[in-house]
């Protein structure tokens, strides 16, 4: 487009602009004129000198200020993820010391914000990917183009709620920009340089004194306009370096595999690997010594009348069982060998572990000997301390046999261990704290339970209830484990994109 066109189309609204706004330009030429004629520039120069002396304490002020307002208005978005695993956490928290660290930025040019940007992703992806030469390039193709669609998505929403008439600018206007830009851009900044800094010399040469004014006047408005924008700069240099963080921990973490398609695979694929029944929304797995009424313990929480789950399973190998019950979260239990003096059976466990999204130990309460439960606890923790990548299972303990605690003639049902009045209550409530404290458990992860024969069960609504509790940190802990479990190369996957890929070449063959 022409210049003589140019100034057709847009002429009247440059006009416009200038009728507007040449009184407020008069005025500023005038107010000028006065002060030189009536000698006033060396008053008004030192004036605005004291004054910009003045400011530079209220700058920092105003700059600390808003440092602390940004980190509290975007306090949300600075918390972890609570999906996030232990490497996660520990990959947020060196994105927000980057955040804090971040000098603001002008947002006039684009390198600073890319390089802070690559910061930003190397730090996440050293942290979620240690000891790889190419740490930032792991990741696989799909999750790129998936994180690419996400970017997309939010950017257009953003843009469509932030930008005023943001509908009505066309491609062709931008490209119209970008054109004139290299055509005319460099040329206008070099004459606006060269210009203004002649005006510079040749007021100085006509008044010096009224230059020195000027110049003053002029570091003292830029001053304060960097002032009023820091708030806005603070607050976006911070969301930008928390959004890339955010963006990066997801993408390292192979958190953008999980659509839905991808969870039902891993979800079949953890089923084929059961042992038994197909695996359940949440897995739990019972532990504990022998004899201490694991098998019961399931066999009371299955209902059988309610839902079939077959004899009760032998301590010789683990079994599963899926329960479901109205009002209930369904689940599966797998009733694990008991553990004996030796902790034969620890192996076993470490391993069903894995596979479990949350462990409900079952111990005794009149069993004396605790060193087996707390060896294999000992073990289990170690190795949950070594899951960085993934959730380790959280830990319950059902008490069990708490109707044979003295005196062992008394039974009836209801107690308050809260606030124990009877002599029973006492005694469960202190077979509970012993049981936590010998076993390293929270007080509050204990339910004592008792399934007396010819009689009914008691407490398992408080135990149902325990369990509905850590239901949401356990399908944490599964999702942590199906994706980790899905990661690995699925050859049922590969045929069937053979398959596609095959097909697409031979309808191209077939149409040319």
């Amino acid at each position: 487009m022409s210049l003589g066109v140019t100034l057709r189309r847009y002429g009247p609204e440059a006009l416009l602009l200038l009728v507007v706004a040449l009184p407020w330009l008069a005025l500023l030429v005038l107010g000028m004129l006065w002060l030189w004629q009536g000698a006033h520039v060396w008053a008004w120069a030192i004036a605005a000198a004291a004054l910009s002396v003045l400011a530079w304490p209220l700058a920092r002020l105003v700059r600390r200020r808003a440092n602390a307002q940004a980190r509290e208005a975007l306090g949300e978005l600075a918390e972890p993820d609570r999906a996030w695993n232990e490497s996660e956490r520990q990959a947020w928290s060196d994105v927000l010391a980057m955040a804090d660290a971040t000098v603001p930025f002008s947002f006039t040019e684009f390198d600073p914000l890319f390089a802070r940007a690559c910061d930003t992703v190397e730090a996440v992806a050293s942290r979620l990917h240690p000891g790889t030469h190419t740490a930032w390039a792991q990741f696989s193709l799909p999750e790129v183009l998936l994180l690419t669609e996400r970017l997309c998505r939010d950017v257009r929403r953003e843009t469509l709620r932030h930008i005023p008439g943001v509908r009505m600018i066309r491609l062709s206007h931008l490209l119209w920009l970008h054109r004139q830009n290299e055509r005319y851009g460099e040329v206008a900044q070099t004459g606006w340089r060269v210009g203004f800094g002649l005006w510079r010399v040749i007021r100085a040469m006509l008044n010096p004194l009224q230059a020195v004014g000027s110049e003053t006047s002029g570091a003292f408005a830029e001053r304060i306009a960097t002032l009023l924008s820091d708030r806005l700069r603070v607050y976006a240099t911070r969301m930008l370096v928390l959004e890339v963080g955010r963006a990066a921990i997801d993408l390292y973490s192979g958190r953008l595999a999980l659509s839905e398609t991808e969870m039902r695979d891993a979800q079949e694929r953890d089923a084929t690997a059961a042992s038994e029944a197909p695996a359940a929304p949440v897995r739990i797995a019972l532990a504990g010594q022998v004899n201490a009424g694991k098998s019961s313990l399931v066999n009371a929480l299955a209902q059988e009348t309610h839902c079939a789950v077959g004899p009760v399973p032998t301590t010789t190998r683990a079994a599963e069982f899926r329960l479901e019950q109205d009002g209930r979260p369904a689940v599966s239990l797998v009733d694990l060998p008991g553990l004996d003096s030796a902790g034969t059976t620890t192996p076993e466990l470490l391993k069903e572990a894995e596979r479990a999204d949350l462990i409900l130990w079952v111990a005794a309460a009149t069993q004396p000997a605790r060193a087996p439960d707390r060896r294999a606890l000992d073990e289990l923790r170690a190795w949950a301390r070594t899951q960085l990548s993934r959730r380790a299972p959280q830990v319950l303990l059902a008490l069990t046999h708490v109707d044979e605690l003295r005196p062992a003639n008394e039974w009836t049902p209801p107690y308050d261990v809260a606030a124990p009045a009877s002599a029973k209550a006492r005694a469960i409530r202190a077979a509970m704290t012993v049981a936590a404290e010998a076993l390293d458990l929270p007080a509050d992860a204990v339910v004592p339970v008792a399934m007396p024969p010819a009689r009914a069960p008691y407490n398992l609504d408080a135990l149902w209830a325990r369990i509905a509790g850590e239901i949401d940190e356990a399908k944490l802990v599964q999702l942590d484990r199906l994706r980790l479990g899905g990661a690995g190369l699925s050859l049922r996957e590969v045929a069937a994109q053979l398959g596609h890929a095959g097909r697409f070449i031979i309808r191209g063959i077939v149409k040319a």
